[in-house]
């Protein structure tokens, strides 16, 4: 009988559950872990999304701007490519001259697909960009805010120099072609105006439909044709200096010449018309040095500076 408290107090320590120390401040223990997989309560999650948002940025992997000599009136090609988590970003270009903060041009893209190589063709008008050195830098934008991150391998900068040709000589002797009045009109019919996907190429000279128009140098008439979507009537003549002069929007049936005609200076060969790809009567006009499209290089210049010329000696 005297053994019985003995009996039952080992077989109350055998019936216990065992259980693992709790953990707590002074023990040096550590909390159990879960057994769902989960985070204890009180782990730094914040963290965590930062680390997530900081790896999901866009990133450039190539830009390249070619020629790096960009002269008005010749196209340049700008490669570039950004990868990132999102399908697109919003991409612009940013030319800023060499000691200036705030960008002289900006284009545009709109959204482009992340993860693709792009190109696109930029033709700088005749004072869109003054000479000079200009750093040309890469801006993409996700939905999210998040902006480009950028590496040591690619940057999405580079640098490019612009050159301003000097202007092309103007002959003085010759022949206004509008045979009556006329103006010149605003900013929008000046040679390197914008237009849809292009540039102007040449000057708009407004004046009544049928007005009388002229060879305004000795000429040779290479090309007679129609355009209906575009230039409507038209003539090129090459002049005896070598420089092909063209002659947009003419009146339907007033073309009087052929291709091979020979015309003098102030001989008549169309008028003024409305007809192609025109909100109302005017003569469009062109001036090519080196040729109409005789070549990849060749390229029209701006007229005004000839017309007033030929104006002047009215």
């Amino acid at each position: 009988m005297r053994r019985l408290p003995f009996l039952l107090c080992a077989l109350t320590l055998l019936a216990a559950p065992a259980s693992a120390p709790a953990a707590g401040p002074g023990t040096g223990g550590s909390t159990a872990p879960s057994f769902d997989g989960g985070v204890t309560y009180g782990q730094p999650l914040r963290k965590l999304r930062r680390a997530h948002h900081v790896s999901s940025r866009p990133v450039v992997r190539e830009f390249t701007i070619a020629p790096g000599v960009l002269e008005a009136g010749r196209p340049a090609t700008v490669a570039f490519r950004v990868d990132g988590r999102m399908r697109s970003v919003r991409v612009r270009i940013e030319f800023t001259s060499a000691g200036a903060r705030a960008p002289v041009k900006r284009l545009r893209l709109g959204y482009r697909r992340t993860g693709r190589r792009h190109e696109y063709v930029w033709t700088p008008a005749t004072g869109e960009l003054p000479a000079g050195d200009y750093s040309v830098t890469l801006k993409a934008f996700d939905d999210v805010g998040h902006r480009l991150r950028r590496t040591a391998r690619a940057s999405g900068r580079a640098r490019v120099t612009v050159q301003v040709p000097p202007p092309a000589p103007v002959a003085s002797a010759g022949a206004f072609p509008v045979q009556g009045v006329y103006s010149f009109g605003g900013a929008e019919a000046r040679f390197g105006a914008d237009r849809d996907g292009h540039i102007h190429q040449g000057q708009d000279i407004t004046a009544a439909e049928g007005t009388p128009l002229v060879a305004p140098a000795a000429a040779t008439v290479t090309w007679v044709a129609y355009q209906a979507a575009g230039a409507g009537h038209y003539v090129v003549m090459r002049a005896t200096d070598g420089r092909d002069l063209v002659f947009m929007h003419l009146m339907a049936g007033s073309v009087m010449v052929a291709k091979g005609a020979v015309l003098a200076a102030g001989a008549q060969f169309a008028r003024v018309g409305n007809t192609g790809s025109s909100s109302g009567p005017h003569l469009h006009f062109e001036i090519w040095p080196d040729g109409w499209y005789s070549s990849p290089d060749s390229k029209p210049i701006d007229p005004l500076p000839q017309l007033q010329a030929w104006a002047a000696t009215r």
